[in-house]
């Protein structure tokens, strides 16, 4: 039998499929069903900063009157914030006595602000990582890519100042110099990558004349771009990544493991088929490696990543190339 287990973050992984966070993720019922399947870690439902604001707001704005003493709506916005927290850190409390799997919290960030202080709360809840989901929307014109840049580094520099546990980041893939911005996290001591996030997108209905949600599932084709940077990172930047976004089935996952990530989040796939595809991914995995001599994933791991390719610049071609007289 191959030997699926993998190390992130320092952490032991009994395989590397890991649930990404999202509904699968939201309560311990179905933290239950994805270790039974067969995960090798979970990333709880992500506790949003702007959720968090929304329901203190909310809170504030139903209880103001003209008479309101400014302690009481501190009062009040700290009793909400609290609130939203609470639950939060419950689940965590509750995973980690239930399950034997590393149990990863999740915090989509906005801004680097005190909020953030509760990062400490979900160590002591006893969570064995954190993986800071962070995106803001580069749409300013009057801002340069440095300053929506510098949110990265500014949420990253505030957690770590409150934690010592394992933290990740996941980012996405529109930076004007991604390499350089990895190294610059890696340094700023993001203990992993997770490449790529998938944002929310929007379509346009043309009959109703209103803008509509557009499928939040990935296509297996997706997988082709965090592959290429995964590919191209590892070995050169000090800290390990790990691939989302696109993987679908064993053969992908065999994929990223060969361009050098640590261990693969899967999400749109369990969505389709239910957390039960785990095992079959796991088989897809395992037989690839019996098939081609490979007893652990530590043994090829890594093997077609730049820094191991005869062929490097092939990593960085982007423009299609006439190969033959026929494509002319």
């Amino acid at each position: 039998m191959a030997n699926l287990s993998t190390k992130l973050m320092g952490l032991d992984f009994r395989n590397p499929i890991v649930v990404a966070s999202s509904g699968l993720t939201s309560s311990l019922e179905r933290l239950k069903a994805c270790e039974e399947a067969g995960a090798g870690a979970v990333v709880l439902k992500s506790i949003f900063e702007e959720q968090i604001t929304a329901e203190v707001d909310g809170i504030v704005a139903a209880g103001e009157t003209p008479y309101a003493h400014a302690e009481a709506a501190d009062y009040i916005r700290n009793y909400g914030r609290e609130n939203a927290v609470r639950r939060f850190i419950e689940l965590i409390s509750e995973a980690k006595k239930e399950l034997s799997i590393p149990v990863i919290a999740s915090i989509h960030c906005v801004s680097a602000g005190g909020w953030t202080d509760f990062a400490k709360r979900v160590e002591q809840a006893g969570a064995d990582a954190l993986e800071l989901n962070i995106f803001v929307l580069p749409s300013d014109v009057e801002r340069d890519g440095r300053y929506y840049e510098q949110v990265y580094f500014d949420v990253l520099a505030a957690v770590k100042q409150q934690v010592t546990i394992p933290v990740a980041l996941k980012i996405g893939s529109r930076f004007s110099s991604i390499a350089h911005t990895a190294n610059a996290l890696a340094e700023g001591g993001a203990d992993a990558l997770v490449m790529f996030n998938r944002f929310s997108r929007f379509d346009f209905d043309i009959e109703e004349m209103e803008m509509v949600p557009a499928s939040y599932l990935s296509e297996p084709s997706e997988m082709l771009i965090p592959l290429r940077w995964i590919a191209l990172l590892s070995g050169e930047i000090s800290c390990d990544f790990v691939a989302t976004t696109g993987v679908h089935d064993g053969k992908s996952v065999v994929k990223m493991l060969l361009a050098g990530a640590a261990a693969v989040e899967l999400c749109s796939v369990l969505y389709q088929h239910g957390v039960t595809r785990i095992g079959s991914v796991l088989e897809e995995i395992s037989s690839w490696m019996d098939a081609h001599g490979f007893a652990s994933i530590e043994e090829f791991r890594g093997k077609m990543s730049q820094e191991e390719s005869m062929n490097p610049a092939g990593y960085e071609r982007v423009q299609f190339m006439k190969t033959s007289e026929a494509q002319s």
